[in-house]
């Protein structure tokens, strides 16, 4: 049956409550109560590949949702699987699911079923020529804390078993009879949120959650036409990169590499690795002369053929055929990575800035931007500062990572924890007779 905008509206106004309307009042956050939330510092992890053992560093859909303690959630995706989704959300869960869709034969905008309890959202595309919400991230909402989830798996199976994805999970106490400090980490997601047309009373939600202990930078994107873009363009893909590198510290080019990795890989130019490498750094856009240290790791046709998992698995790492011979593609920047579990292939979107005299500081980028100018955007010459972006995505940087290689074993770690990556940390170039991954 379909839902009036007013009963869609209520229903929405009650997404602040619990499953059976009741509120669950705590004390205010203590250092013991943050202690015993799972992630309270957050921590990052691996989707857990189909055949592999359960070990501390991967998770399952199952895992991050813990649908048992699950009271309501909001989770977006590129592409979704419905039944396989709602197969993990148990029955009386709210879910507030926002995905790409077609605007040529659907409209944007807020639909319900299934009682109420599933919202369906399409944000707005404005006149982007290409429309893409390529977003992954959760909000999950428990009856202490709620957990915010960054990733670059899409909710089907096959990134969850099939293909070797990286999470960033962090738990965050609730008091829904308290308003919290904001913060600059709950302004941005609260701003990422509304540009994907969540509606307004679920981003209120944020207003009850202590975001205090988050040391992560939101970076977004947000298609440069949509409307309500243009007026903090500045916030969005290279330039709001750039933003967060500056905060973190400008970094000097003669000592720092950039590696970026991907799932899909578009048309690029010297040039635009200048400019992306001057946004990691936190330098304004740069012209010099030779190629910038950026290391552009993807997968050879070789080992998309050779991967364990077949056609199902090789179809989500995309390059155009022709692309890599193209005169102006910068095919010297092109690296083979080896996935960390054999035979796999890695569907994760990584970038890591390295420097010191054993690169061994720096930081890392986890969420849903492949290295395309699709997603970061292209940087807007004649107004410094802004970018023009094609795609919705999302993403955290996570500060202050050390880099290490101890006995031959990769090191990543940040805050006192372990950063498992999906790919050994040695990446070499590619020779003559390799070719990028292609379907």
């Amino acid at each position: 049956m379909k839902r009036s905008a007013d009963d869609i509206e209520e229903e929405l106004r009650r997404f602040d409550g619990l499953v059976d309307d009741q509120t669950i009042v705590i004390s205010d956050t203590s250092d013991d109560e943050q202690a015993c939330l799972p992630y309270p510092e957050g921590t990052v992890k691996l989707t857990r590949m189909r055949g592999e053992p359960a070990n501390g560093d991967s998770v399952t859909l199952r895992d991050v949702l813990q649908p048992a303690e699950l009271r309501k959630a909001l989770v977006t995706s590129f592409v979704v699987d419905m039944e396989w989704l709602l197969a993990h959300i148990r029955e009386g869960t709210k879910l507030v699911v926002v995905k790409s869709y077609d605007p040529q034969s659907e409209p944007p905008g807020v639909q319900q079923t299934r009682g109420g309890q599933l919202t369906i959202v399409h944000p707005k595309f404005g006149r982007t020529r290409y429309p893409v919400m390529h977003s992954k991230v959760m909000l999950l909402f428990y009856p202490t804390y709620v957990r915010f989830v960054a990733s670059s798996a899409n909710l089907i199976d096959v990134d969850w078993s099939e293909l070797q994805n990286m999470v960033f999970m962090q738990d965050m106490p609730l008091n829904t009879n308290r308003t919290f400090a904001e913060t600059v980490f709950g302004t941005m997601l609260g701003q990422a949120l509304r540009d994907l047309s969540v509606p307004e009373p679920v981003v209120e939600q944020l207003r009850h959650v202590d975001m205090s202990r988050v040391a992560v930078r939101v970076v977004t994107s947000v298609p440069s036409l949509r409307g309500g873009a243009r007026a903090h363009a500045q916030a969005y893909g290279l330039a709001r990169l750039a933003q967060v590198a500056r905060e973190l510290g400008r970094m000097d080019p003669a000592g720092t590499d950039v590696y970026c990795y991907g799932s899909s890989l578009g048309p690029l130019t010297t040039q635009y690795l200048w400019d992306f490498y001057s946004s990691a750094l936190g330098l304004g856009p740069s012209a010099t002369a030779g190629a910038p240290r950026v290391k552009i790791g993807f997968h050879t046709d070789a080992q998309g053929a050779a991967n364990r998992f077949g056609e199902t698995a090789r179809q989500c790492i995309k390059c155009r055929v022709d692309l890599a011979r193209d005169a102006g593609f910068p095919r010297a920047a092109l690296h083979v990575v080896e996935a960390a579990v054999a035979r796999t292939l890695v569907h994760a979107k990584v970038v890591m800035v390295r420097t010191g005299a054993q690169h061994e500081r720096g930081w890392v980028y986890v969420g849903s931007h492949n290295f395309t100018s699709g997603a970061w955007g292209r940087l807007n010459r004649a107004r410094t500062g802004l970018a023009y972006v094609n795609n919705y995505e999302f993403g955290v940087v996570l500060p202050n990572v050390r880099f290490e290689s101890v006995f031959g074993r990769d090191t990543v770690s940040w805050q006192g924890g372990r950063i498992p990556l999906p790919f050994r940390l040695k990446w070499t170039a590619y020779t003559d007779s390799d070719t990028p991954c292609s379907t």
